[in-house]
């Protein structure tokens, strides 16, 4: 048995069935799901951001003259630095919804739940002031908001099967019904919310927010918001989709950690604080590195296409890399093919991890994310040598742009390799068919 023969076998007797479970994973799902269904939020403002923060001296002096600058950052400020106060509905919707409950009530306990875990109070001076604290329901609230929506959504799910209800007659309209048959299932979900709340009250850190962060959130922040973390899952990810596993389910375990790290750098950014000294900003911008034309970093060898010879891959090149422009690059992973193709093993898996490491220097070394912006939200289509101009300026964009071209260095020798064989195919066949 070949290398590649074994390490296949290995990957798919380990990593196979592990990518399933959490492919079927109801956890995992409701989480991709509620954190996908925020993206309009994100993406709705993301205008607003890029208008507010314009580096232009007469832009600014304009929205500073009209009084419309202040507006455009609160809208910012009110959507994704409160991320967690609307993934939490959106997840325990999405659970409840598959468990084939009421996924609107579940969203609703479920965000009572996470409003009543938070503290009530602010201290401002020496008073106590009403109110709610906005890292709580932003970045500090992350990982509490996530597993309040599991907790809530599962358990409301679990005791409206065991028939907990409010019985009443049937002449009382369906819609009164349905509101009032989960009272019984909502005095227990509080209940225990409050054994909750007073529990973690009695620890040093006074509420679960603060427990959470610093028992749970800044370890796993500490590990997983590492750069080099960022780059090392990007090449694990390339060598699983290498093999057939698709990174999606893989790519869900890191979800939140990539969010956390994004919201705590737009919190900070709107603060007043510098792009160059934003708590993640190496490791949100590096994932711009690791990810040029998606998994495998594959831009660069849909643009090596554009030197082939054989008829093969320039058939191919029409098809396939429009899409992977826009980070979509199935047809580039099925159609060269990439996957399970010895050929391309090593670029594989070594062209995100140069870009990796090439972002780590330009940002580090470089000052490249000087002018970084988080508050700015683009889809994931965007072409990625035209999304960091946006979101970094031009020293962000100019060097994505060199990754690109160091990356078609690492890919093109491979490339010719396989369109040399395919030629040789097509002369052999014409040959043989004259």
């Amino acid at each position: 048995m070949s290398f590649m023969d074994s390490m296949q076998s290995g990957l798919e007797r380990f990593m196979g069935p592990f990518a399933q479970k959490l492919s079927e994973s109801k956890i995992i799902g409701a989480l991709t799901a509620g954190m996908m269904s925020s993206m309009p939020i994100t993406l709705g403002v993301a205008g607003f951001a890029i208008l507010g923060n314009l580096p232009i001296p007469f832009w600014q002096d304009f929205l500073t003259s009209t009084g419309m600058g202040p507006h455009m950052l609160d809208i910012v400020a009110g959507t994704t630095s409160l991320l967690a106060a609307y993934i939490v509905p959106t997840i325990a919707y999405h659970y409840a919804k598959n468990e084939k409950e009421n996924g609107l009530t579940a969203a609703i306990l479920a965000l009572a739940a996470f409003i009543v875990l938070q503290p009530q109070t602010i201290t401002v001076g020496d008073q106590g002031v009403a109110g709610l604290t906005q890292t709580n329901m932003g970045s500090n609230g992350i990982f509490v908001g996530m597993i309040t929506a599991i907790v809530i959504a599962a358990s409301y799910s679990t005791l409206m099967k065991k028939n907990i209800k409010l019985k009443l007659p049937a002449s009382v309209p369906p819609n009164v019904s349905e509101s009032l048959s989960p009272t019984f299932v909502a005095m227990i979900l509080f209940f225990g919310v409050f054994l909750v709340r007073y529990a973690a009250g009695l620890t040093p850190y006074g509420n679960v927010f603060d427990l959470v962060s610093n028992v749970v959130a800044k370890p796993v922040m500490l590990f997983g918001a590492n750069p080099w973390s960022l780059i090392f899952f990007h090449a694990f990810m390339n060598l699983c989709w290498f093999f057939g596993i698709h990174p999606a389910p893989i790519l869900s375990v890191y979800i939140p950690v990539l969010m956390s790290a994004g919201t705590a750098n737009t919190e900070a950014f709107l603060a007043g604080t510098p792009s160059a000294q934003l708590p993640f900003l190496t490791f949100s911008v590096l994932y711009s590195f690791c990810y040029i034309g998606g998994t495998g970093s594959t831009l660069s060898l849909a643009l090596s296409m554009y030197s082939a010879k054989s008829e093969r891959f320039k058939a191919l090149r029409n098809v396939a890399v429009i899409p992977n422009i826009f980070n979509i690059n199935e047809p580039m992973i099925f159609g060269m093919p990439i996957m399970l193709n010895p050929i391309f093993f090593i670029p594989m898996i070594l062209a995100s991890f140069v870009g990796g490491v090439m972002g780590i220097f330009a940002l580090d070394v470089l000052g490249v994310g000087s002018a970084f912006n988080p508050t700015i939200s683009l889809p994931w289509v965007m072409p990625p040598f035209i999304g960091p101009f946006i979101t970094g300026g031009w020293k962000f964009g100019i060097a994505i742009i060199v990754v690109i071209f160091v990356q078609i260095f690492i890919w093109y020798p491979f490339f010719k390799i396989a369109d040399n064989q395919a030629l040789k195919e097509e002369q052999e066949n014409l040959a043989q068919s004259e």
